[in-house]
């Protein structure tokens, strides 16, 4: 089932295939947000918003901060329902909020929401959603998946809290000439072994998106035990984060 041209609500069926499996053979975290980033690219298409229609009024969409909360992990195989719609917002707003469900034959595995922004393609500064080409004549869905405030503050890392250090290679780059969103939250995942991933009991997960990174660059990934879980963060080479993730057990 796909929505149509229009509509407030995308739904998209489908199956955890094996691209979407971690090492334990069920539905991986960091493959949560491509479906997430899937479905928000193909629903902006249909209601005009879409990455070519940006490109065309001189446009990019950036997301600033995703959150997504896990419930259940769905083998491999398993049915997925694929759901996501823009969250209520006004003509004078910079930033807006798209929500997410994830489930399986009626079972919830994640739900999430991210805060968007439009920037100007020439000055690289925001711009309101009025002039965004954003159809406010929707029938907006109320229903705010994981409503909770973004964490605002800025995470600080020691040089002890690097795990590893490489190049963003081209296999992370996306059409913007940056790297993906999902490659950040590959690479931060990348601060664990296979087995760590396979076992921690993520409830939580939220990312901010901060410097963005280039084919080439040297970059950190850094990791910091904390009460509720772990701090992980992609460093560039100038000590700026390139994004960070409050990742909770």
């Amino acid at each position: 089932m796909v929505a149509s041209s229009g509509s407030p609500v995308f739904v998209r069926e489908g199956i955890v295939g094996a691209s979407l499996c971690d090492a334990s053979g069920r539905l991986g975290l960091s493959q949560q947000f491509s479906i997430l980033q899937d479905l928000a690219s193909e629903h902006a298409a249909l209601l005009g918003v879409g990455a070519d229609d940006m490109r065309r009024r001189g446009l990019y969409w950036v997301v600033t901060h995703t959150r997504l909360r896990i419930c259940a992990r769905a083998e491999l195989n398993a049915p997925l329902t694929m759901t996501t719609w823009p969250n209520r917002c006004a003509p004078e707003d910079v930033r807006t909020y798209r929500s997410y469900r994830i489930e399986s034959a009626g079972t919830l595995l994640a739900e999430g929401r991210a805060e968007w922004i439009v920037l100007n393609a020439e000055t690289n500064r925001p711009v309101r959603t009025r002039d965004s080409g954003f159809p406010f004549g929707l029938a907006f869905c109320e229903t705010v998946a994981v409503p909770e405030p973004f964490l605002r503050e800025r995470d600080g890392f020691a040089e002890t809290d690097a795990v590893l250090t490489r190049p963003v290679v081209s296999s992370e780059i996306d059409s913007a000439h940056h790297m993906n969103n999902v490659a950040y939250v590959r690479a931060m995942l990348d601060a664990f072994s296979a087995r760590e991933r396979s076992e921690l009991p993520v409830s939580a997960i939220e990312v901010r998106y901060g410097d963005p990174c280039r084919e080439g660059d040297r970059i950190t990934i850094a990791k910091r035990a904390v009460e509720t879980g772990f701090r992980l963060a992609v460093l560039k080479e100038n000590g700026r984060i390139a994004s960070s993730a409050a990742l909770h057990l």
